[in-house]
């Protein structure tokens, strides 16, 4: 199963690595909505998932704030998604919702602390990330399922395709969306990578800042330590010269 990523920022801007679960159009509210994952593990042995309101058209959506009415309801059509992905034949019995796919979306994402947070079981979660009731449809007809994904041999092949040949497009179809995935994930550790490299070098260069200062304040103590030891000596000299002099007022 292909996994959709994406980065989440948090409250202080750094980038957390999120994993789509499900995105549905709630028939009530016609709205968009998307539920993801950051592998958050409760005390209570649950995992936090976030909902969030999409907004958008076409290939490019972004996460935008809702009203908390308009999250609680969705959350009420959510419940509705996780009944029919976790029952024994999962298909979708309500009519409540409608599944997205946003393999090929865009997606601009908004903080992490703005969206909806509810918690489920990871049975719950697996059930919920492995949910594609499209998969128990009808077959369409050979010609419908062509599609431009394909490779070039693929796609001028006519209505007498034999169901290898269709088994081969999907597989091509799949490996070059894990290719995309893949340089997407390495894409993102690089950057992660290259931020934390960064990071580092200014850490470093701190650090380095307070040793020097630190050494100069401990030069400056032993000069101040000497000029203290000077002036003691002084003192003494002054003292000695004084006795002489009472010495010789005396006599």
């Amino acid at each position: 199963m292909l996994l959709r990523t994406l980065e989440i920022p948090d409250a202080q801007g750094q980038l957390l690595n999120a994993v789509v679960l499900c995105s549905f159009t709630a028939t009530s509210l016609n709205r968009q909505f998307l539920v993801y994952s950051l592998n958050e593990k409760s005390g209570d042995e649950l995992v936090r998932i976030y909902l969030t309101y999409l907004e958008g058209e076409d290939q490019r959506l972004r996460v935008c704030d809702a009203p908390p009415e308009t999250l609680t309801a969705a959350a009420q059509v959510l419940k509705d998604v996780l009944r029919d992905a976790c029952a024994s034949d999962p298909r979708q019995t309500e009519d409540t919702y409608a599944l997205m796919d946003l393999s090929d979306s865009v997606i601009e994402c908004s903080p992490v602390d703005t969206h909806y947070s509810l918690k489920i079981s990871d049975a719950w979660l697996m059930s919920l990330l492995h949910y594609d009731p499209q998969s128990k449809a009808s077959p369409l007809p050979l010609q419908s399922q062509q599609t431009g994904n394909c490779s070039p041999t693929a796609t001028r092949v006519t209505s007498s395709l034999t169901g290898a040949s269709v088994k081969i497009c999907d597989v091509q179809t799949t490996s070059s969306k894990i290719d995309a995935n893949l340089k997407s994930l390495v894409a993102s550790i690089t950057n992660h990578k290259e931020i934390l490299l960064g990071k580092y070098v200014r850490l470093d260069e701190r650090q380095r800042e307070l040793e020097q200062r630190e050494q100069q304040l401990v030069i400056r103590e032993l000069a101040l330590n000497q000029r203290e030891d000077e002036l003691m000596t002084s003192i003494s000299s002054l003292r000695a010269a004084e006795m002489q002099l009472d010495a010789l007022l005396d006599n």
